[in-house]
């Protein structure tokens, strides 16, 4: 007997199910319709024409339900027989029907009860084409993203290149003429900010003879796509600029790529400066340190990392200089005030510590680099730890002191000229201390080794400071 007049004459059998109408409407209006008795068993199965045909669902017939689908259906399925049963409203629910050797088949239920012995009629509809379709809508946002990311890394370092390189670069539109695109180089050599060349007119960059010259240079590299070079005059300065155009296809447009060269002597002297300031700070035996304004290191040179017992820069790098220094507080304010002040510090003597407390002494010249972006410090350091001994004899006494001192010999016992001769170097360390740090006491007190009420005594010893004060 066919399984679907089966189910269609077991409904005549119930009460309210009867009338032929109702058995059209759930053959119109159901892709499978399954008729459960009070056991939980599948005793008809009818299965529309717009069912996808991939098992036989006959076989249901006589199987429990709930091992017709899967773990986590089961509970649905006996909410929606529990509720049938208790004549409540039916609610559609998604139900996963396990198949062997085929993936789960979605179907979309609803339960309602047949009146008699505790029977209910699921109403299903099939949903393997919707979730077909879905998984398609899945796979097409992942490769979506994976593109999207794909593009993200691309991106990345074009920007990585474009900003790196050392010349100036521009992207200009071939319909436009208007700059697209712009590295930092190129706003440095116009002296203007990258968002301000960006959408500007590419020749109003230029002297009026120039713009002449560059349109048809352009022209041409349009015309027959090889790569041309002009030279052209900025305009304002009339630096002399060398451009080479080369053209090339974006999905549906072409953009000139422009690269400016700074022509002429000067410019040739400045880019072999350039190089040889480059190999001097890499190859300098002595250490070389450049920090911004607060004294923190962005850049230091092998020599540094030597004497600092540190392997890669990244180590130090926005670091205080002053953690390295003997006085870390009070060397380095002193250093970068003088230098701030006088434009530069010529030498200036302390330890120096490294990474590992080894301490050595160091002399250092400080220069305020005031028209650097951003403005900062450049440090010199230099290890005088072999020459020490010999400088600081006899230092910081001067030749006139001296000469007094000799002119006492004979007339002044020994006793007195060295107690004379500690007092003159005593107070040319104390005056030293007080014009480094500007007049700063405690600086100096800290400087000198000594506690402030010490220092004070000494000021009025030597009359370098008014006994009123």
């Amino acid at each position: 007997m066919n399984t679907n007049g089966a189910f269609l004459s077991a409904l005549d059998g119930f009460a309210n199910v009867d009338d032929h109408a109702v058995k059209a409407i759930i053959a119109a209006g159901s892709d499978i319709a399954l008729l459960i008795t009070a056991d939980g068993v599948v005793q008809s199965v009818y299965v529309g024409p717009e069912a996808a045909p991939a098992n036989d669902f006959h076989a249901w017939s006589g199987v429990g339900i709930y091992d017709l689908v899967s773990e986590e259906s089961r509970a649905k399925i006996r909410d929606m027989l529990s509720r049938a049963r208790s004549d409540e409203a039916p609610r559609w629910r998604e139900i996963n029907h396990v198949i062997k050797g085929a993936e789960d088949f979605p179907v979309r239920y609803a339960a309602v009860s047949t009146g008699e012995g505790g029977n209910v009629i699921l109403l299903g509809r099939d949903l393997r084409m919707v979730a077909q379709l879905q998984q398609r809508l899945v796979q097409a946002q992942l490769t979506m993203e994976q593109d999207y990311e794909r593009i993200r890394q691309i991106e990345t370092r074009y920007r990585v290149l474009f900003e790196t390189t050392h010349e100036a670069l521009l992207i200009v539109s071939s319909e436009t003429g208007r700059i697209l695109d712009a590295n930092s180089a190129a706003a440095r050599l116009f002296a203007r900010e990258v968002q301000d060349l960006t959408g500007r007119v590419f020749a109003n960059r230029f002297d009026e003879a120039s713009q002449t010259e560059l349109v048809g240079t352009l022209a041409q590299v349009r015309g027959d796509g090889r790569e041309r070079s002009v030279n052209l005059r900025a305009r304002g300065d009339n630096l002399q600029l060398g451009l080479d155009v080369m053209l090339f296809r974006s999905i549906n447009e072409t953009l000139f790529l422009c690269r400016l060269t700074p022509r002429g002597i000067e410019a040739i002297e400045d880019a072999g400066l350039d190089r040889s300031l480059t190999a001097l700070y890499r190859q300098a035996s002595d250490a070389i340190v450049f920090t911004d304004r607060a004294g923190m290191i962005q850049w230091a040179n092998t020599a540094f990392l030597g004497l600092a017992d540190v392997a890669v820069s990244e180590t130090v790098r926005d670091t205080s200089l002053g953690d390295f220094l003997g006085r870390p507080t009070i060397d380095l304010n002193v250093m970068m005030t003088n230098a701030r002040a006088k434009g530069r510090l010529s030498v200036y003597g302390t330890s120096f510590r490294s990474a590992f407390g080894v301490s050595l002494p160091v002399e250092i010249s400080t220069t305020y680099l005031a028209n650097a972006k951003p403005e900062g410090y450049g440090f010199v350091l230099r290890d005088v730890s072999r020459t020490a001994p010999s400088r600081s004899v006899g230092a910081g006494v001067s030749t006139e002191a001296v000469e007094q001192i000799i002119d006492l010999v004979g007339s002044t016992p020994l006793k007195e000229l060295v107690r004379g001769t500690t007092d003159v170097v005593e107070k040319l360390c104390i005056e030293t201390a007080i014009k480094l740090t500007n007049n700063n006491r405690a600086s100096a007190a800290e400087m000198l080794g000594l506690s402030r009420q010490s220092l004070y005594v000494k000021l009025r010893k030597y009359g370098l400071i008014d006994q009123e004060e």
